[in-house]
């Protein structure tokens, strides 16, 4: 290399070489997979340098910033970013089918949440809330790393333990400071808790980064959950050890007495030299001084003097005591530096509460203010200092009894910092918590008392609260109680109103109500954020929960952990048998290794994402137990073609789940190494009690942020390119995913979802292309069967190199035993040479010379122990080398035989699949989407149409409806709007085509599917929105047809007036959704049946006054659509028909199975009668009698001609009860009787609808 040389070159040339040699460095060296192992190079380094920590499945978790700076330091030299999120996306279990990394802590989620810090890092005065007091950070240990062990509280106010400690160096800071002046400072990416709301308005926690807060933030702050020492401080340690001084008592522990002196000596004490001086004018509180002086230092003698302002004052001079009290942590520094003593921090409770009573009692004051608001009264309670970092320990101190401060300002006539506690709860917190010593000052802060309750705090609020109720709810409470509007955002007017809001409120906003007021955190704003200029040593501690936090200056704070999966392990597994290549790392200070040993075919399994220069690569995830069958396979039959390959491996497996269409696509695709692969979440249309439909998204489309699906929903609405959505809601939880569509009550939920899929990413295509490095070198786009080809054969190599390594280690042993061995043969004779030479280099020699063995055999005979020598371990030598040869000639013959290689490889794989095989998640529709028939994503299953007078239908399954004995009183089988009745119950194939005949002769058309499927006692949807129908237009009629069967059939009308009509079935065929004529009518005529037949069979009709017609179809001529018919049964005044049946012909199968008449009064009563008593009249007649028509039995509601293949009778009333019975129950009666009770009606009620099974 010619440094310092300077070459003239072409500008053009030299741009041209350095361009390539720059893509050349990205696709090999970043952005694109080996085809061996599946993993770019820095995935390879980060698995590696966890495998180097000893970081596997079953070991404790390691800070992810310790991962990070091994790879960093040993393997990987660029930024800590990208290497820590590639270590994130291996741990995410919505990005990789297989994680390969297990994370402990925040690693992001499905709606776009960043993942935590590596680490967090804070300075050293920081002050960490445990359960052995307040302790700055910087004091928990001196070492630069060292295991702890002590509790600290969690976001969710739970103690866990904290295990270690760092030192994090010197790192660039940020200092945030609050409206209230809580500060924090912290290395940029040391994330705070904080309180907005999420992308649909929602008000949420979300953690961010000191780097990413700005003065629009408000932080969360702990006061609810306090922490204190439960032991009191032992103080010996602290005695002084100079034998000099004269003895006086000292205590051994830290007590209320010696921690309200520490208080006062804090507030209003001082040093001159070398003495401890203490002033005050109020004489109880001086008394109380004194006495504890002499009291806790037993012998000291005071100097006492007054001085102006009629002030006492006592000066301590026994060095003995000062310096006791010096060690303890009471400063001897000038006013402007004081703090609070270190051991009062770590005491318990009621100590630290006698310490604050003495503290404020001396520079602390009320005041109480007269004016004409709040009652005529106002509380002002403050302490002053001339030190910023006492005042900044305070509102620490004090925030751990539940007590907020104000932000300290600075008094220009005396310096002095003053700290404020306003606001009735703050106050009376203290009062209760703290209060002074003085009487005095104790009855002006209980007047407290006499303030308005109701007073709002002006910085203790909730943020976003407000807003958020009143845009969600119309309710007049919320908005307005009278002439005055209700607050929700204050604590106590949240208590106060908490109960009405739960009436009004839905369960997520009610669980978020609860939530508030359960953690009663408070919520801060942020005041200023400055970037310092000065670097300082930051400090962190490893926290053994998976949320990771801890509270430190009231703020709530994490961090994330690491280690490998089971199936990381696979990945790295026989690694150290020289199964791969080893190069030089990027500094040639040690090697890493060029590839993986790979047991598992990664780069099909989590698939890869990666941009290089001017090319891509995208490779979804697949199966492990499609991949492995697929793999074998093709060890089986070389010559196998994508399209059998794709017998196994059936497409891409997201995370995610959802569904992929198109098999051929998919199979092109992979054929290609390249094409679209289309997909959609998981979607489901469900009904509610109430009858509203909505929409579920359980299953989301692969590499799909949520929350921004969400946003783009909303915005969809609010731009009216989506009509009928109600509201949109995330209900997602640990459990999966679940977002919520409510609809309004007019909508048609399969348009809407349809709608969905068109413009958001519930539908979107995956691009697959299949690009890798072949030999770590050459980028090329492989087909499915090159990718599995490639990794066999990389799996043959590793195969070959693990066995020649296990070969050569098994030979060594072997030639080592067979040495003790012959040794152990002629033990004598070894021992007798061994003892006849004079050094251990003769004794070498003499083995080798005089036993024909090698240097090895003839060392591992002088370091045999003499309790090789018993005859268990003799024959365990013998045993050891009978295994070795073995295994010699096992691996011997393994290297022989390529075929028993790929045997092994196969073996591996199926061990492979038994211990990590799960269930496909993605499900794989054969047919393209466009092309795709929605009857294919619906099973074909028996199921009742119900549907009211009203004009609400549903559809339920058969099962809903439980077989009761006649006479019972049923159960509710709708739920129909007041005045609302049941009309039509029909049985129906969800494929079938289901035709609807209004009274106007009209006729629509649908799909039975596209009948919302609703509960038993649901409404269901109203008719309207799902066909246009008029405004007066009332189904009357309904027909199912199949498809497939409309060749040869026809459909035979019935109206009211007795008029018959039959028309070809295929007329039907194409029915818009405007509707056909489907009958032409007379004046008052009503079409009220439609039934298919063959043409050759019979017709029954039956009126409500009992009489019935029976005449042969080929009476009734066939007729065009728009046609009126002809007279079937001549009617009596009043008379109207209520029942028409088909009655096929005797010569075909089914015809034996119709043999009964049912019919059924309005109140109630039934019977079946054999047909053979129905004569074959010529239509146009006035028939015969079938009922006995009385007062008790009530006019006939319906009739119908019974198959021998239906089982069970279910009957619905108007007022929605339901029986179901079995038909075999119902009396064979002759055609003048009025039969039995089939259905037990309450008063007013009567028989609607019957539908047979």
């Amino acid at each position: 290399m010619e440094i310092g040389h300077i070459k003239k070159r072409e500008i053009v040339e030299e741009m041209k070489e350095s361009y390539l040699d720059y893509a050349m460095s990205v696709i090999i060296a970043r952005a694109l997979p080996d085809v061996r192992d599946g993993l770019k190079p820095v995935h390879r380094r980060i698995l590696y340098a966890m495998h180097d920590l000893g970081l596997t499945s079953g070991a404790k978790y390691r800070k992810s910033a310790t991962i990070v700076g091994e790879t960093l330091g040993k393997y990987h030299p660029h930024g800590d970013a990208a290497v820590y999120d590639s270590l994130v996306r291996m741990a995410q279990y919505f990005s990789l089918r297989y994680p390969l990394i297990d994370g402990q802590g925040n690693f992001g989620s499905m709606d776009g949440d960043s993942a935590a810090a590596m680490r967090y890092c804070l300075v050293g005065d920081t002050l960490v809330l445990t359960n052995k007091g307040l302790m700055p950070i910087e004091k928990i240990s001196h070492k630069k790393e060292e295991s702890i062990n002590f509790q600290v509280l969690n976001y969710q106010g739970r103690q866990i333990r904290a295990s270690k400690f760092f030192n994090s160096g010197k790192h660039r800071i940020i200092e945030m400071i609050t409206e209230q002046g809580y500060k924090l400072k912290g290395s940029y990416n040391h994330p705070v808790l904080c309180w907005g709301l999420n992308d649909f308005g929602f008000p949420t926690l979300k953690w961010k980064p000191l780097e990413d807060v700005s003065t629009n933030d408000y932080v969360v702050l702990n006061r609810n959950f306090p922490l204190f020492n439960k032991k009191q401080p032992n103080l010996k340690a602290f005695y002084p050890k100079n034998s000099k001084y004269k003895e006086v008592k000292l205590p051994k522990s830290m007590n209320n007495d010696l921690a309200f002196l520490l208080g006062a000596l804090v507030a209003e004490g001082s040093f001159h030299q070398k003495q401890i001086l203490f002033n005050n004018q109020d004489p109880e509180f001086y008394r109380k001084v004194k006495n504890i002086i002499e009291s806790q230092f037993a012998g000291v003698k005071l100097y006492e003097r007054q001085i102006k302002g009629n002030c006492w004052e006592l000066s301590l001079y026994h060095q003995r005591a000062v310096k006791f009290l010096e060690n303890i942590g009471l400063n001897n520094n000038v006013s402007s530096k004081k703090e609070i003593p270190f051991t009062i921090l770590r005491s318990k409770k009621e100590l630290i509460r006698q310490f604050l009573t003495g503290l404020f009692e001396g520079d602390g004051c009320v005041i109480v203010h007269k004016d004409k608001r709040h009652n005529g009264k106002s509380i002002e309670l403050a302490y002053n200092s001339k030190s910023q970092k006492l005042i900044e320990q305070l509102k620490t101190l004090l925030l751990n009894f539940g007590v907020v401060t104000s932000l300290p300002y600075k008094d220009k006539r005396n310096s002095c910092y003053k700290l404020l506690v306003s606001g009735r709860e703050n106050i009376q917190k203290f009062q209760k918590e703290i209060n002074f010593f003085s009487g005095r000052k104790k009855a002006a802060l209980a007047q407290i008392s006499t303030i308005n309750p109701n007073r709002m705090s002006r910085n203790d609020y909730i943020p976003f609260l407000n807003e958020y109720l009143r845009s969600n709810y119309k309710n007049s409470f919320i908005h307005r109680n009278g002439e005055q509007r209700n607050n929700f955002d204050r604590y106590n007017k949240l208590q106060k109103n908490y109960y009405q809001l739960k009436k009004i409120l839905k369960p997520q906003d009610q669980n978020l109500i609860d939530w508030i007021i359960k953690n009663n955190f408070f919520f801060n704003k942020i005041k200023t954020v400055k970037r310092l200029s000065e670097k300082e040593i930051v400090y962190s501690i490893k926290v053994e929960s998976k949320c990771h936090s801890f509270i430190a200056n009231g703020f709530i704070n994490h961090n994330t952990e690491a280690r490998l999966t089971k199936i990381a392990e696979e990945m790295l597994l026989d690694i150290d048998k020289e199964t791969v290549g080893w190069a030089d790392n990027y500094d040639g200070t040690r090697k890493e290794p060029i590839v993986l040993p790979a047991k598992l075919p990664q780069l099909l399994l989590n698939g890869s994402m990666g941009i290089a220069v001017g090319m891509t690569t995208n490779i979804p995830p697949h199966n492990l137990g499609e991949l492995i069958e697929g793999i074998i396979f093709l060890i089986d039959n070389p010559k196998a073609v994508v399209e059998e390959l794709c017998q196994f491996i059936k497409g891409p497996d997201f995370p995610t789940g959802g569904f992929i269409y198109d098999k051929q696509a998919i199979i092109q695709a992979y054929s290609t190494g390249k094409g679209p692969i289309i997909s959609r979440a998981k979607t489901e249309i469900t009904e509610k009690k109430a009858g509203q439909f909505q929409i579920l998204i359980t299953e989301m489309t692969y590499g799909t942020n949520k929350a921004s699906l969400i946003e783009k929903m909303a915005d969809l609405v609010k731009d009216k390119k989506i009509e009928g959505i109600k509201d949109i809601r995330d209900e997602s939880d640990k459990e999966g995913v679940r977002v919520v569509i409510d609809l309004k009550n007019d909508a048609h939920p399969q348009k809407i979802l349809n709608r969905l899929f068109k413009l958001t990413d519930l539908q979107k295509t995956f691009h697959l292309n299949m690009l890798a490095l072949v030999e770590g070198l050459q980028p090329q786009v492989l087909s499915l069967k090159a990718v599995l080809e490639y990794y066999v054969k990389h799996r043959q190599e590793v195969v070959i190199r693990r066995a020649k390594f296990e070969l050569e280690k098994a030979r060594e042993r072997a030639h080592i035993l067979e040495g003790l061995s012959r040794a152990l043969d002629h033990i004598d004779a070894v021992i007798s040479t061994i003892k006849k030479s004079q050094t251990r280099e003769e004794a070498h020699k003499n083995l080798m010379k005089k036993f024909k063995l090698t240097e090895r055999q003839a060392t591992a005979i002088l370091e045999m122990r003499l309790q090789t020598l018993a005859g268990l371990e003799r024959k365990k030598i013998k045993d050891e080398l009978e295994e070795k040869k073995r295994l010699i000639k096992e691996l011997e013959e393994l290297l022989k035989s390529p075929k028993k290689i790929l045997g092994l490889i196969k073996k591996e794989l199926q061990e492979i699949k038994e211990k990590y095989n799960d269930e496909r998640r993605t499900k794989v529709y054969v047919s393209p989407i466009g092309q795709f028939k929605e009857e294919e994503l619906v099973p074909e299953e028996e199921c009742i149409i119900i549907f009211t007078r009203g004009g609400y239908i549903k559809r339920v399954k058969p099962e809903t409806y439980r077989a009761q004995k006649r006479g019972g009183r049923g159960i509710i089988g709708i739920t129909p709007r007041e005045e609302d009745v049941v009309g039509h119950f029909i049985s129906a194939s969800t494929h079938d085509n289901i035709l609807f005949f209004t009274g106007q002769g009209r006729v629509f058309q649908t799909k039975v599917y596209e009948i919302p499927e609703g509960s038993r006692t649901a409404r269901g949807q109203a008719i309207i929105n799902i066909l246009q129908l008029a405004a007066d237009e009332k189904i009357t009629a309904v027909v199912s047809l199949s498809s497939k069967k409309l060749e040869g059939q026809f459909l035979l009308m019935a109206t009211k007036n007795g008029t018959i009509k039959k028309t070809a079935a295929e007329e039907f065929k194409h029915v818009r959704r405007s509707g056909l004529i489907a009958i032409k009518l007379d004046k008052g005529d009503e079409l009220k049946w439609a039934k298919p037949s063959s043409s050759q069979d019979e017709i029954i009709l039956v009126t409500k006054k009992g009489q019935s017609i029976r005449f042969k179809e080929k009476d009734v001529r066939a007729m065009g659509r728009t046609a009126a018919g002809v007279r079937g049964i001549r009617l009596k005044k009043e008379d109207q028909v209520v029942g028409m049946d088909i009655i096929e012909k005797e010569n075909k199968r089914q015809t034996a199975d119709k043999k009964n008449l049912l019919i059924l009064t309005e109140n109630g009563f039934g019977k079946r009668t054999d047909l053979k008593y129905y004569k074959i009249q010529k239509r146009g007649g006035s028939g015969i009698k079938t009922a006995k028509i009385t007062q008790k039995t009530g006019e006939i509601v319906v009739s119908r001609a019974l198959e021998s293949n239906l089982e069970d009778l279910i009957a619905i009333s108007q007022k929605g009860q339901v029986i179901r019975t079995k038909l075999k129950d119902i009396s064979v009666l002759g055609r003048a009787t009025q039969g039995v009770r089939i259905m037990r009606l309450d008063k007013g009620d009567k028989v609607a609808s019957v539908a047979c099974i």
